[in-house]
């Protein structure tokens, strides 16, 4: 396993407890509502972060664990060789989506994070609720990370099959 894989699953394994905090954070909002009268501005809004944020290292960690869903219905029935020349196409599929989600995903970070006003104050793009975080750009922000991520990883995983013949597909 190389270092950028272990980079995946470490970020992998990190952001998935976020998803643990999202049940924290919804069983405290439902006691205040319900149980105080007192519901918070901030629950629903840190939640949406958070998950968007598992969910998008989410695939670099599926890819570097080798458990990304597949459609094998017809590659299964290949031989090995036209099995590996189908896991080498669907890889190169994958790396045009990935270059291409990777650009676009820099363009609205770029465009959402690194906004200023005429003064030189930071001002990134807002969510607009009651408490106004700048959770959009944040989101954009993770979307390329998370995106290049992903694509550093499938492009390890090709070098390494190509070298290597005995990898996984």
């Amino acid at each position: 396993m190389n270092w950028i894989s272990k980079i995946a699953l470490w970020t992998g394994k990190l952001t998935g407890w976020g998803f643990f905090l999202i049940v924290l954070l919804m069983c405290y909002e439902v006691v205040a509502r319900y149980g105080f009268n007192a519901p918070t501005i901030w629950a629903h809004e840190i939640a949406g972060v958070v998950a968007a944020i598992a969910f998008v290292f989410g695939g670099a960690y599926c890819m570097a664990e080798n458990s990304h869903m597949r459609i094998t219905a017809l590659s299964d029935r290949f031989g090995p060789r036209l099995s590996s020349i189908s896991s080498l196409l669907s890889w190169l599929a994958g790396l045009v989506y990935l270059a291409g989600l990777a650009f676009a995903a820099y363009r609205m970070a770029e465009k959402s994070y690194f906004r200023f006003l005429p003064d030189g104050t930071w001002d990134p793009e807002r969510s607009g609720s009651t408490w106004n975080t700048p959770a959009p750009s944040i989101i954009k922000f993770a979307l390329f990370v998370g995106t290049v991520l992903f694509l550093a990883v499938l492009l390890a995983r090709i070098v390494n099959r190509l070298k290597n013949k005995s990898e996984p597909g």
